[in-house]
């Protein structure tokens, strides 16, 4: 099943969405298209479960830095970590690009899946944000609903700038320093936080990603044969 999600992956990329046939995913894959169809019932299905596992892993690799280094929790850490993997990852920057030459007619609101997902990304934001200003990680006077608009703002505007070819590493690295100090500069308290703060709120965000993402979901995930 990997290996189908992944050459459907690499197919929407290469060729864009009305170009790709389910036949190819399977042949680039190294299965029959019966076997495709064992678990999808249409080509959409096999892209949006794609497009999905791009959405997990955005959240999981974020958070997986905070774990190494919880002094990642910090909002200018964390929105300059976001754009770091956003760019790296070529079908996430479509989705949040909208790009329809290589997305199509795939469109969020048609997939449960990601739907869902969104949900909890965004429940799982809000309680990221709530953890920094309980901790005061960031400046109490600010509308936690204004600080996520404009830091997602940011991104995309940073994420639009960046364009769709690859980037190299000096113009990656330069878009996530100016990331960096612009949500330093706007957000956050002046001077270095204790480590006890930012470790209270580490523990929050990692309670609310094992609440709503389990650590124990597969990336690589199998899906039920559809009967």
């Amino acid at each position: 099943m990997v290996r189908i999600i992944d050459a459907s992956a690499e197919l929407l990329l290469q060729r864009g969405y009305r170009r790709v046939t389910v036949e190819e995913v399977a042949s680039h894959a190294g299965v029959s298209k019966s076997s495709v169809y064992l678990h999808w019932n249409t080509k959409d299905d096999i892209f949006y479960d794609a497009l999905d596992r791009e959405c997990a892993a955005l959240v999981c690799e974020a958070v997986d830095r905070v774990r190494r280094n919880p002094a990642e929790i910090l909002a200018h850490r964390m929105a300059a970590n976001l754009l770091r993997i956003i760019l790296d990852r070529p079908l996430l920057r479509a989705l949040l690009m909208g790009d329809q030459a290589i997305l199509g007619s795939l469109r969020h609101a048609k997939s449960s899946a990601l739907r869902s997902r969104t949900a909890a990304i965004d429940e799982l934001i809000h309680r990221y944000l709530s953890a920094l200003q309980k901790n005061q990680l960031i400046c109490p006077d600010i509308d936690l609903r204004i600080t996520r608009k404009a830091v997602w703002e940011m991104l995309r505007g940073m994420i639009f700038s960046a364009g769709t070819e690859p980037l190299g590493k000096p113009r990656s690295a330069e878009l996530a320093q100016v990331m960096t100090v612009t949500v330093r500069r706007a957000f956050e308290p002046r001077g270095v936080p204790g480590i006890d703060r930012i470790t209270a709120a580490a523990a929050e965000v990692f309670e609310a990603f094992d609440e709503l993402i389990p650590t124990a979901e597969n990336l690589d995930f199998e899906r039920p044969m559809v009967l």
